[in-house]
């Protein structure tokens, strides 16, 4: 009774299992060529497919590079997970997300490249000129890189939700600087498009210290940091120095 259902069952795992060899192959073409070394016709030479059978289960390079995005942004967000879940206090696995995405761009440059600084159609999240409202925040993907940041907005809402004696320190409320009524909405939509249930001033605190820790971050990947033998502790030092703006004192915890 069950043996169409079955066959289509044993079809579509050849079917994903295929899709995720071509991955694969893409993968490794990223990691030995970048971004833009990518080619279909290679990959199927390495996979033991013709190029037109790879069309079948992409029907183009950009929808490739799409669903390679995707898993590397979800193999990124899990790392993030699997580091902070190490840890019982809820600063404390703030700040080993924060280090455990240094520690993940530093290994996998390649990656990091094609996911956060690369113009290669299927990569790029938003293009020159877009608009909020251009936006699909269900496309891929667009949707794992939120899936992703979304892993720091909730844990900067639990430490800022957690109650203070529970804490055990206070929280000094950052201030704003001038900004427009347009920026100040658009910063509000990026917090909660990314779960940071917590005031204006801490949601820009937070999109400001994320453009300084991605640009050290990125300024290490691409080789541009002039300290270049003490890149950890400089990204350590950054944190802190962060931190110390908001009253939080990294300094307290064990790890």
């Amino acid at each position: 009774m069950n043996q169409p259902t079955d066959a289509r069952d044993r079809r579509q795992k050849r079917r994903d299992a295929t899709a995720a060899e071509i991955k694969a192959a893409a993968r490794a073409q990223l990691v030995a060529y970048g971004p833009n070394g990518i080619s279909l016709r290679g990959i199927a030479r390495e996979v033991g497919l013709s190029a037109p059978a790879v069309y079948r289960y992409f029907p183009s390079l950009e929808a490739l590079i799409v669903g390679l995005c995707v898993d590397l942004y979800d193999e990124l967000r899990e790392f993030l997970v699997a580091q902070a879940q190490q840890h019982d206090n809820e600063l404390a696995k703030l700040v080993v997300a924060a280090r455990a995405f240094r520690a993940w761009a530093v290994e996998h440059r390649p990656e990091f490249a094609l996911m956060f600084a690369s113009l290669v159609p299927g990569a790029v999240l938003t293009k020159p000129g877009c608009h909020s409202a251009d936006i699909d925040p269900e496309a891929e993907p667009y949707a794992s890189m939120l899936r992703f940041s979304q892993t720091f907005g909730h844990l900067i809402t639990r430490v800022f939700q957690q109650p203070e004696e529970e804490r055990g320190f206070p929280i000094r409320m950052p201030a704003l600087p001038p900004m427009t009524d347009a920026l100040r909405a658009e910063v509000q939509r990026c917090a909660e498009a990314i779960g940071i249930e917590a005031p204006i001033e801490f949601a820009y605190a937070f999109h400001s210290y994320w453009v300084r820790l991605y640009g050290l971050v990125a300024m290490e990947v691409f080789g541009q940091l002039p300290v270049i033998q003490e890149a950890e502790a400089h990204f350590d030092a950054e944190l802190s120095e962060m931190a110390s703006r908001l009253g939080v004192p990294l300094g307290v915890l064990e790890f």
